[in-house]
Parts: structure tokens; C-alpha cells; sequence
């Protein structure tokens, strides 16, 4: 049985009812336009489908996160987890890879996937440090 809530919509300025709803959806990222994703919304008593209102970001990240699943990428915990084991900071892990700060905050926090550029930057990095046998 689906779950009800009563959710303040700052939309309408108003609280009701909603049903929490998972819809299967194809959705465009990038060059991809039938990225297979289940999204989750919360449908009003017309029926109509709102993002999450505490959290508007996540179907996106859901779309972001199939992306680099389906294109072999890294995920921002992997990249992440990849800085931190070389003991850089964001500002000295983007300007060793020579990308732009705020894109790679973007990317780590998945607020952006990264360019297919990128991705060749971070898994060349990934293995060179892997090759020197400095990984635990």
C-alpha cells in the first residue's frame, strides 16, 4: 500500500495529502535521451506529480547516478575517496587534474556529472596512484 503524508507544498503556500509514488521514466542526460530511471514523487489529490519538497534535487541525482552507472563512470564517493587517499585538498585536486574547482565540488557533491574528459582525468589519476602501489 502506498504511503500518505500530509507535506506542506511551498508551491501552493498550502499543506494537503500527497501518495508517494516510484515511476519508472526514460529521462535525457547528456547524449543519452531513454536513460531507464525509477523516480519517486509525492502525487496530490488531483493528481498531480511534485518532486520531493524537502529534497528537489533527487530525481536528478537518481538520473546522475544512472548515467555514470550506464557510461562505466565514477561516482562521486569514488572520486571522493580518491582525492582523500592522495591527501588533497578540492583546490589542489582540481588544479592537479586541471579542471576548474567548482566544477569538481559540483561533481563530488552530485550536483554534475562529469565531462567524458574529466572522467579520462580522474581514472588516469585513479590508476597511476593504484600502479605505484600507494593504495591500502
Amino acid at each position: 500500500m502506498a504511503r500518505k503524508k500530509t507535506l506542506y507544498n511551498p508551491e501552493l503556500g498550502a499543506e494537503g495529502l500527497y501518495t508517494e509514488v516510484w515511476k519508472f521514466e526514460l529521462v535525457k542526460v547528456k547524449n543519452i535521451t531513454d536513460l531507464p530511471v525509477m523516480n519517486h514523487y509525492w502525487q496530490d489529490t488531483s493528481d498531480k506529480l511534485w518532486g520531493d519538497f524537502d529534497d528537489p534535487m533527487e530525481n536528478v541525482r537518481r538520473s546522475f547516478e544512472a548515467y555514470r552507472e550506464h557510461s562505466g563512470y565514477m561516482t562521486p564517493d569514488s572520486i571522493r575517496h580518491l582525492r582523500n587517499q592522495l591527501n588533497m585538498s578540492i583546490s589542489e585536486f582540481a588544479d592537479t587534474l586541471g579542471i576548474n574547482f567548482s566544477s569538481l565540488k559540483q561533481i563530488e557533491n552530485n550536483q554534475r556529472v562529469q565531462t567524458g574528459h574529466q572522467e579520462i582525468l580522474f581514472e588516469e589519476l585513479k590508476n597511476k596512484w593504484q600502479g605505484d602501489g600507494n593504495h591500502q
